[in-house]
C-alpha cells in the first residue's frame, strides 16, 4: 500500500511541475518591426551572451517569426537570428491589407485573396512593398568593368528606391539591408511572411560582349504581367538606357512568390555607356522615382 501511495505522489508532483513551466510566447508570424536605435546587435541565440553575427541600424526593418524571453527571432544572412525586442518599434499596418493574396504560382497552402482599396491618388499608404537587392555576402553577382560587383550597386539602388517609396507612404522591407548572403528560398519566405503587395528584385546585367546594353523587366506569370508593364513603362520613359523590353523569366524569386513579382535588370555593368549612367546619383534617383510612379499606376488601376 505504501508503494502505491509513493507512486501516486510522484505522478502528482510530475504533473504539477509540467503545468508550472513557463510557456514560451509566440507572436503572430509576420509582424514587422523597425529598429529604433543606432546599432542593434544580431545574435545567434536569444541571449545577451550569445554570439553576435551581425548588426542592424536605425530604420532597418525585420519580420518576426517568433518571440522568446523578450527576444525576436528573424533571419539574417539566410540564418536564424535573434534581436532584443526592447529596441524594436512595431509598424502598425492596416489589418484589412494583411491578408495573403491568392496563390497564382506553386504554393504549399491555399491563400485568401487580398482586397485592397485604391483611392486614385499618389499615396502608397497601406501597401507593403518588398524590395530584393540581388546577391550579397559570398555571392557578388556579376562582375563589371573595373571589378565592380553587382551586389554593391543593387543594394545602393534598392536603398534609394526604398526611400522614395516610404516618402510616398508605402511600407517597405528589404530582403537584405547589408552585405550578407540571403538564400533565394529565404527571400521568398520573407516576402510571404510580410503579406507583400508587390515584390521587386533589383539586378544589373553582364555579358562577355561589352556591346550588350539596356534595360529589361522580367515576370513569371500572367498575374505578374500587369505589374511588370506598369513599372517597365515608367522606367523606360525615365532613364537613358536602351529599352530591351519585358520578358518572361523562370526565376526562383518570381516563380515561388505569392505576391505579384518582377525582376529588374537595370543596365549592363559590362557596358561602358550603361555603367557611366548607372554609377551616377542622378540615375539612382531616376530609377527610384520611376519604380515609385510605376507602382502608383499599378495600384490605381
Amino acid at each position: 500500500m505504501k508503494k502505491i501511495y509513493l507512486i501516486i505522489t510522484s505522478l502528482i508532483i510530475m504533473l504539477t511541475s509540467l503545468f508550472l513551466i513557463p510557456k514560451q510566447s509566440h507572436a503572430a508570424e509576420g509582424e514587422v518591426y523597425q529598429v529604433g536605435q543606432a546599432i542593434l546587435n544580431v545574435r545567434n541565440e536569444p541571449s545577451i551572451h550569445a554570439e553576435i553575427i551581425g548588426k542592424l541600424h536605425t530604420g532597418d526593418q525585420l519580420v518576426e517569426f517568433q518571440e522568446k524571453y523578450g527576444w525576436v527571432q528573424t533571419y539574417y544572412g539566410g540564418k536564424e537570428a535573434w534581436v532584443a525586442k526592447q529596441h524594436l518599434i512595431p509598424l502598425q499596418q492596416d489589418k484589412q491589407t494583411n491578408i495573403k493574396p491568392t496563390a497564382h504560382k506553386p504554393v504549399t497552402a491555399p491563400q485568401k485573396k487580398r482586397e485592397v482599396s485604391t483611392r486614385g491618388n499618389a499615396s502608397l499608404k497601406g501597401y507593403n512593398i518588398m524590395l530584393d537587392p540581388g546577391h550579397g555576402g559570398h555571392d557578388p553577382g556579376s562582375i563589371g568593368i573595373g571589378g565592380l560587383q553587382e551586389k554593391a550597386i543593387t543594394l545602393a539602388t534598392t536603398r534609394q528606391i526604398a526611400e522614395q517609396l516610404r516618402n510616398a507612404g508605402a511600407s517597405v522591407l528589404l530582403t537584405r539591408s547589408g552585405d550578407e548572403y540571403v538564400s533565394l528560398r529565404d527571400r521568398v519566405e520573407i516576402s510571404r511572411a510580410y503579406y507583400t503587395h508587390a515584390f521587386i528584385s533589383i539586378h544589373y546585367n553582364a555579358f562577355f560582349n561589352s556591346g550588350a546594353h539596356g534595360l529589361n523587366t522580367f515576370y513569371y506569370s500572367s498575374a505578374d504581367q500587369k505589374l511588370a508593364a506598369k513599372v517597365h513603362a515608367s522606367l523606360a520613359s525615365s532613364i537613358y538606357l536602351q529599352d530591351r523590353g519585358m520578358k518572361q523569366g523562370n526565376y526562383y524569386v518570381l516563380r515561388n512568390n505569392y505576391a505579384p513579382s518582377i525582376l529588374l535588370e537595370l543596365g549592363f555593368i559590362t557596358n561602358y555607356s550603361d555603367l557611366a549612367n548607372i554609377q551616377t546619383n542622378q540615375f539612382q534617383i531616376q530609377v527610384a522615382e520611376a519604380v515609385t510612379n510605376g507602382l502608383r499606376n499599378y495600384f490605381s488601376h
